[in-house]
């Protein structure tokens, strides 16, 4: 079952193949490249599949810890040789542009992916971008990682999209009960991961409940999504200098903190680089990340042209020799660049090599 979605995720009819251009692979030169762009029609899916597929994910996700253990000679079931890794953040039912990251990136049969959450609500694919990255985790288990987002919440997905998007996909019954299937195997989502001991990747951010980052390990699941407490941060929190140390957040939710909270934490748990996704800032719009605290933290975003803001996105990518640099994924808007004339009305991305 897994293999045949699979096969029709990515053999799903492409659109505009007379406008495509190869890919340039060239790190050095930072030219722009196209490349042909996924289905923005929704793929058939039926809902015994999905349920079947919602129970072997949940299966998988149980088997794992909270906090993942990614490219560490002492962790038995992960071996460095998952290394290099692309880590990718927010993409919120951009399923074309998911798709665009791993013709770009690589397949998951030779590439190891951590996606930070959201990957639901906003955008109007989440059931194809949640379900073809199940169907890679579960046929690559050690290939292909998936954190928690703040979006993979019952009350989150309520408001935002992605329980309209299942009733209206699946009428009657059979559209309510997939939402609530899909919350039970968000439930069982780890929450964070650290990469080679040195680099910590979550959501959102730090909490100043988490005093050392194994306690992440403690945190029980299946489990909600509470409105307060070391889950929640790490799922919520942001980043922000306009305040000392730590600040209750305007979100109305969770905290934010400061680049000193940040390196004295970082300094206490010996991490060199803190990875996280959860926002997109006017200064991200150019590039699709940001450093923050002296670059011992970088906030990043791979749904390009978010809610038609003509947003850059990236993906990080950290090799064996624990070297970043970014790909970065530049909206190309109907009628320009060669594009067809206008007639596509949606927006595709061209990726570009940057550091």
């Amino acid at each position: 079952m897994v293999n045949d979605l699979l096969d029709r995720f990515m053999r799903a009819k492409l659109q505009n193949d007379n406008t495509i251009n190869n890919i340039n692979n060239d790190k050095n030169t930072g030219k722009k490249g196209t490349l042909k762009p996924a289905p923005i029609h929704a793929v058939d899916l039926k809902f015994d599949e999905l349920r079947q597929l919602c129970d072997l994910a949940m299966n998988s996700f149980a088997k794992q810890k909270s906090l993942l253990r990614i490219g560490i000679k002492s962790f038995l079931l992960i071996s460095s040789e998952m290394l290099p890794i692309t880590i990718c953040a927010d993409t919120h039912g951009q399923f074309r542009d998911v798709r665009c990251i791993l013709n770009t990136c690589g397949n998951p049969s030779s590439r190891t992916y951590l996606f930070l959450g959201d990957y639901v609500d906003r955008g109007s694919q989440g059931i194809e971008t949640v379900t073809m990255l199940m169907c890679f985790k579960i046929k690559y288990p050690t290939r292909v990682y998936m954190l928690r987002g703040n979006h993979e919440d019952a009350n989150t997905t309520l408001i935002y999209g992605f329980y309209d998007e299942c009733i209206n996909r699946f009428p009657n019954d059979e559209g309510e009960l997939l939402w609530h299937i899909f919350m039970m195997v968000f439930n069982m989502m780890p929450l964070s991961a650290i990469v080679g001991d040195r680099v910590l990747c979550m959501h959102g951010g730090i909490s100043p409940h988490l005093n050392d980052i194994t306690m992440i390990e403690n945190i029980p699941r299946p489990s909600i999504v509470p409105p307060y407490g070391l889950m929640c941060d790490i799922l919520w929190s942001d980043p922000d200098d306009r305040y000392p140390g730590w600040a209750l957040s305007a979100r109305g939710i969770s905290f934010t903190f400061s680049s000193k909270v940040i390196k004295e934490f970082c300094e206490t748990n010996n991490i060199d680089l803190i990875v996280r996704g959860h926002q997109l800032t006017a200064d991200m719009f150019k590039g699709g990340y940001k450093y923050f605290a002296g670059g011992r933290l970088v906030t990043i975003f791979s749904a390009p042209n978010y809610l038609n803001m003509k947003n850059d996105s990236c993906v990080l990518h950290i090799s064996r020799k624990f070297k970043c640099h970014f790909t970065i994924f530049r909206p190309i808007f109907p009628g320009a660049n060669g594009a067809q004339n206008g007639k596509d009305t949606e927006t595709q991305a061209a990726p570009i090599e940057g550091y």
